[in-house]
């Protein structure tokens, strides 16, 4: 099959691909929304009248035209959405507001220090008048026992700051602005408990209420049969996708053998509800309109369990995904599945374009399209008589078929790939199937006491073993590959790579083969290039918060300096990601001390925590090219304003917030290289030679 036939026979295809186009130019450049709409509409009318035309629409000559209209029309749509979008998550009042309405789009849940939730602001509050708005916010509730009585749908007035959301500023930190900007969410507040009142709310129709408030009801009735601790943290998790409770050694262990993916609700839960009972109502396609009754029960029962589940993003757009599949077969469109998934996929990115950008929209995508292309392949190369193991033989299939899709992701997002994710396949898929149905069973018989006290036990025993599997998996030699990486540009040469490969194992074409020679060279060019830069010497002072971290950077080495009140996890969580993209090995952890003098690739760095330390005596006889000031050390802030100093003095997180204020509040232009941490993100200083 060419391209061309491709295009024709998936048509879903053609408009998905310059949707995604469109989206990437409005995210990546500055677009104009007015030259934007004019090209839709253009791209609209230009349409029509190939359609209503019938001259135009058979003209082979003109087909070439139509394709460049089809190109303007989407491409454009794409573009409008993704401004329309954008435009939705921003405040048009910030600083001359003096409170806020909000209305809650999820429970609080409870941090370590705080409740947290997701709130749309409706309205900014002045003076004389209010705004009508549409912002998405999280909120840091100060912990208090009444935050427990706030629910999805409650109207709140607040009147503390809101912020802009921005990441620590760290290098390769997790763009955590980044993924709250896929959300929607631009502005986070910390909300005291004086800072807020709740409002009287419209008790109207509010579907994600009921959704949660079902949920909940669902939770209830696992304490109630004795479900609790451990299992039911698991069991909330695998069927009904609540993940708050979930312990992080659980997390860890699950993600480490490769089954972190079925704890997370998803297309893998939804996919296994629609197998099931596609074949369990198979027999309604033996009678008249069988099919279509079929279709619909199927699809009332995929929004069911996403209405149970809390209708979470994840298992909203499984169950569209699988919305589309059900009305493409009812219909029996040529095209199938793939058209099916492309037509899914188009207006999921219609309705929310920053889909594209998460990691769960790529994950699911990419896991189906190439079990749906690959597995059949794979499954054809044995023929297995016996029924259990061609059962198992399609198992196999399938999760290597996943996984030859969506590696490249795993990597590029993690830093890690299971090793045994085909032993752990075979363990919780099966058990999440039967795990799903005796769960369901539970819940519609939790009236019945013998029933569900039987149903329970043998939960309650599953659980534990398929964790007792987990655990034993994660801890075989070489469970983990750890700290792999690839950059951004490996991973779209490596999908070229595997698209390649298919072309000449599979489709048999020999033009492949070049393509394929020139892309391994190219997968190779960042790794080559690294062998002609010089080595290279950096320092890096972290933004720690409270804490202190600096690192000391000699070509593939790194040493690390930080104070003793660190903690070794959250030294490993600011640095981690940096050491693995750019393959580092650490050498040494050392303490700072209350006066600190280091010497690092010809710069000097004095660091200070108390203000007794801090003298110009001490300065001059140091004579240091960086000053880190920590804790009370700014106390003497008069000294950097009325005597001249040529190091470049450096704030970090810890310094007390009355001292900086003070700085701020005199001239502190006479210190030629300030730099707050708190403000501008990590320092960091390249010392490497010419």
């Amino acid at each position: 099959m060419d391209l061309r036939e491709l295009l024709r026979q998936y048509p879903f295809l053609r408009v998905l691909f310059f949707l995604i186009v469109g989206i990437f130019i409005a995210e990546l450049f500055e677009t104009y929304n007015k030259l934007t709409l004019i090209l839709l509409l253009l791209g609209i009318v230009l349409m029509i009248l190939f359609v209503l035309i019938p001259k135009l629409k058979k003209s082979y000559k003109m087909r070439s035209i139509f394709g460049l209209i089809m190109i303007i029309l989407y491409t454009s749509l794409g573009v409008f959405r993704t401004q329309v979008v954008q435009e939705s998550m921003f405040l048009s009042e910030v600083d001359s507001c003096e409170a806020y309405q909000l209305k809650l789009i999820e429970n609080p849940v409870e941090k370590a220090n705080t409740f947290s939730c997701v709130a749309r602001i409706t309205e900014s509050v002045n003076k004389n008048y209010t705004t009508k708005e549409t912002a998405n916010i999280i909120l840091y509730f100060k912990k208090d026992s009444i935050i427990n009585q706030l629910n999805v749908g409650d109207l709140i007035l607040v009147n503390s700051k809101i912020e802009r959301v921005k990441n620590a500023g760290n290098p390769n930190e997790f763009d955590y602005a980044g993924y709250l900007k896929t959300r929607h969410i631009l502005y986070s507040s910390y909300v005291n408990t004086t800072n807020w009142i709740k409002l009287p709310t419209d008790h109207q129709m509010n579907i994600r209420a009921l959704a949660w408030k079902w949920r909940d009801q669902l939770l209830q009735i696992y304490r109630d049969n004795g479900i609790t601790n451990e299992s039911f943290d698991i069991l909330a998790a695998l069927t009904l996708g609540y993940k708050t409770s979930l312990d992080p050694e659980v997390r860890k262990a699950w993600a480490d053998a490769g089954a972190m993916h079925v704890l997370a609700v998803s297309g893998l839960h939804v996919g296994i509800i629609y197998l099931i009972m596609s074949y369990l109502l198979g027999f309604l396609l033996k009678i008249k309109y069988g099919r279509w009754i079929r279709s619909v029960l199927l699809l009332i029962i995929l929004w069911l369990y996403a209405l149970l589940t809390g209708l979470s993003p994840s298992v909203m757009r499984a169950a569209c995904m699988f919305s589309f599949i059900v009305v493409g077969e009812a219909m029996r469109r040529k095209g199938g599945v793939f058209n099916s998934l492309a037509a899914s996929a188009f207006f999921l990115l219609l309705y929310n374009p920053y889909l594209l950008f998460t990691v769960g929209f790529q994950f699911s995508y990419l896991a189906v399209v190439g079990i749906v292309f690959l597995q059949p392949k794979f499954d054809k190369l044995f023929f297995i008589r016996n029924p259990i193991l061609n059962k198992l033989w399609q198992l196999t299939t399938v999760a290597i078929a996943a996984q030859i899709a969506t590696f490249p992701l795993t990597i590029y997002y993690f830093n890690q790939f299971p090793s045994y994710f085909l032993l752990s396949g075979y363990v919780v898929i099966l058990m999440a199937g039967i795990l799903i149905y005796l769960s369901a069973l539970l819940l519609i018989l939790s009236q019945v006491e013998i029933l569900s006290n039987l149903l329970s036990w043998i939960l309650q025993h599953l659980i534990k073993i398929l964790n007792q599997i987990i655990i034993w998996i994660q801890e075989l030699p070489g469970a983990v590959i750890h700290s792999v990486s690839f950059s951004s540009f490996q991973v779209v040469i490596l999908y070229a790579l595997i698209i390649s490969l298919i072309f000449i194992v599979i489709l048999k074409r020999k033009f492949a083969v070049y393509s394929l020679m020139i892309l391994l060279i190219f997968f190779q060019i960042p790794e080559l290039l690294k062998q002609f830069q010089p080595k290279k010497q950096e320092l890096i002072i972290f933004n720690a918060g409270r804490n202190a971290l600096i690192g000391f950077r000699s070509g593939n080495q790194v040493s690390y300096l930080c104070d003793r009140d660190m903690e070794m996890s959250k030294q490993k969580f600011l640095a981690n990601n940096y050491q693995i993209q750019n393959h580092l090995n650490e050498f040494k952890t050392d303490t700072i001390k209350e006066v600190d003098f280091r010497e690092f690739s010809g710069s000097k760095i004095l660091i200070i925590q108390k203000s007794n330390d801090f003298s110009l005596e001490l300065l001059n006889r140091l004579d240091p090219d960086i000053i880190l000031m920590r804790k009370s050390s700014l106390k003497k802030a008069e000294l950097l304003t009325k005597n001249p100093i040529n190091s470049t003095v450096v704030i970090d997180g810890s310094v007390y917030r009355n001292d900086l204020q003070r700085l701020q509040s005199v001239n502190v232009h006479s210190v030629c290289n300030l730099f707050v941490i708190k403000d501008r993100g990590a320092f960091i200083v390249d010392l490497s030679s010419d």
